[in-house]
């Protein structure tokens, strides 16, 4: 299977021009591959929504767990690729089953499924926000009290949203798929979330192993 360096090869291009040191072209490296797989990354879930026939919910699910994720933090892959690989697959399917279940729904059962939903992630926002990584710790007392604050904040914005569609009784699939992105992020955030980000790591490894270990033809 053919791999495309591009960014090891950029990483040693910027070394070789900036003169940087291993650290530097480490931390370079890491820097491209975070901007090329976020973007690409995006632009693909797009596509496959848009092919699924969801695109709107699945935009509403992207930019709903993306635009939290800023500020809560969440379980991390050891891989920015794993990372982006996992939210091509999760954020389209969560558009989908939005935009699938959401007419099955009356304006007042679809409130008593967002209205729960939204208390239980704002809960564990609160208790878990904001969740650092070593690619990102968070160095400071009044930095993790000003992100727990916009967390809530950005919570609360989503929340008057939603009550305003709901009031409206209009894009009822929004509202669901609005939901599902917040629930997806606050579910980053718990021992469950950081549990399946090991799990998708270590089977991303078993399956390297086995492509390693085949013979060449």
């Amino acid at each position: 299977m053919l791999k495309l360096n591009f960014t090891k090869s950029t990483a040693a291009y910027l070394k070789e021009k900036l003169n940087l040191t291993p650290a530097e072209e480490e931390v370079a490296l890491y820097g491209l591959q975070i901007i090329i797989y976020t973007l690409t990354g995006f632009l693909t879930i797009c596509l496959g929504g848009w092919l699924l026939g969801c695109f709107w919910t699945t935009l509403a699910v992207c930019l709903t767990a993306a635009g939290l994720r800023l500020f809560t933090g969440g379980a991390h892959s050891n891989s920015p690729l794993t990372c982006t690989l996992l939210g091509m697959v999760m954020v389209p399917l969560l558009g989908k089953i939005a935009a699938i279940t959401a007419p099955l729904f009356t304006l007042l059962s679809l409130f008593l499924i967002v209205a729960p939903g939204l208390i239980l992630s704002l809960i564990i926002i609160w208790r878990l926000a904001p969740v650092d990584s070593p690619a990102k710790p968070i160095t400071s007392l009044e930095q993790r009290k000003k992100l727990r604050f916009f967390s809530i904040s950005a919570v609360f914005l989503l929340a008057m949203g939603q009550a305003f569609l709901l009031i409206k009784g209009q894009a009822l699939a929004i509202v669901l798929a609005l939901s599902l992105g917040l629930w997806w992020q606050a579910f980053t955030l718990t021992k469950a979330g950081h549990w399946f980000a090991t799990f998708t790591d270590n089977f991303k490894l078993r399956k390297e192993g086995k492509r390693n270990e085949a013979p060449l033809l």
